[in-house]
């Protein structure tokens, strides 16, 4: 779509996150969203979803927006994961707490990571990450739950001079084999990324003896995790200090100690009966992607479960690839052995 009629000055952007830049359009500019508070907690995605809900659009040129951002000094925090993991419920229980402003998956940033090079008609990444630092109030920290393939950027973003905080999301391998397994849409999703991850986790390896090559369901799931995890892995290893890991099954097991250290690691200590109230509240009860539905631990273990008796085959399947990877690799060596400490 070319751009058209009145735009929003740089004013109206650095002012507060209300014009939420969405995508890019042509004429070097970029589609913004109208979002109050309310919007952006009930978003789960924050991509082309929204255009079907009846949100006021407007465009901003990208010379505009650019300089917008170049005049804001927002640092953020981040939540990355390797998909399906529980990170849209940290990002809720985070965005309930007045000091955090949530964003979930901004698709901006995933048109930024699948970019070959930077691309003239398009926002940079410091850019994207200057205007979704933006909050509605001085005393908040946006913290962004980024898709999971935006993991590729992590390094980039974990060195900002002013060192952010990065929940790293994860689960164990046979754990995530049994989650993708026990839902249609996840094991559509996997299938569709699969090539991409492929690629993705080959390039990580480099040149070796071995070169994996997934054949069955089970296998390309489990090279979905391994990819994932992989990149987070390198990552943490860049920026230990930056980073938490948290294993979404131990997080459902001990939830109070779970969002307390997650705070402590953003900076915050709320006292003891906000975290109660957070982990006893509503937001357990719901599956955090769609809220109208009833999800909590007791049902994931019974998901996972099923999916074990129902698919057992294929997840063993998976297990024992990773089991064979590790053997030809130190890296995925020290990946499985992370993911079990």
């Amino acid at each position: 779509m070319a751009l058209t009629g009145p735009t929003i000055a740089a004013d109206e952007i650095i002012g507060s996150p209300a014009w939420f830049p969405l995508e890019t359009m042509e004429g070097e500019a970029v589609r913004l969203i109208q979002l109050d508070e309310a919007a952006y907690r009930a978003a789960s995605f924050l991509d082309q979803r929204l255009l079907g809900a009846g949100y006021r659009q407007s465009a901003c040129g990208l010379a505009v927006l650019s300089g917008a951002a170049g005049r804001l000094a927002a640092p953020s925090h981040y939540i990355f994961h390797i998909g399906h993991v529980g990170s849209t419920l940290i990002s809720r229980l985070l965005g309930a707490h007045q000091s955090f402003f949530a964003l979930r998956e901004p698709a901006l940033l995933r048109a930024v990571s699948v970019r070959p090079a930077p691309d003239a008609g398009a926002p940079s990444l410091g850019v994207v990450l200057a205007l979704l630092g933006r909050t509605w109030r001085k005393d908040q920290c946006a913290v962004i739950k980024v898709t999971s393939f935006v993991s590729e950027l992590a390094e980039l973003m974990l060195a900002a001079d002013h060192r952010p905080v990065a929940i790293f999301m994860f689960a164990h391998p046979r754990a995530y084999l049994r989650g993708i397994f026990a839902g249609a849409n996840s094991l559509a999703e996997t299938r569709q990324l699969a090539p991409s991850r492929l690629q993705r986790l080959l390039r990580r390896l480099g040149e070796g003896d071995w070169r994996p090559d997934p054949r069955s369901q089970g296998e390309c799931v489990a090279m979905s995790w391994l990819c994932e995890m992989t990149v987070l892995h390198q990552a943490a290893d860049r920026f230990e200090s930056q980073v938490l890991w948290v294993n979404f099954d131990t997080f459902l097991a001990e939830p109070f100690s779970g969002l307390q250290a997650i705070f402590q690691a953003l900076g915050e200590r709320p006292a003891p009966s906000e975290i109660e109230s957070l982990v006893t509240g509503p937001l357990m009860r719901q599956y955090s992607k769609a809220p109208e539905h009833a999800y909590d631990a007791a049902l994931r273990r019974t998901v996972l479960l099923s999916a074990e008796r129902e698919h057992g085959p294929e997840i063993r399947r998976g297990m024992l690839w990773l089991q064979q990877a590790a053997a030809r690799r130190p890296l995925i060596q020290r990946v499985l052995r992370l993911a079990q400490a």
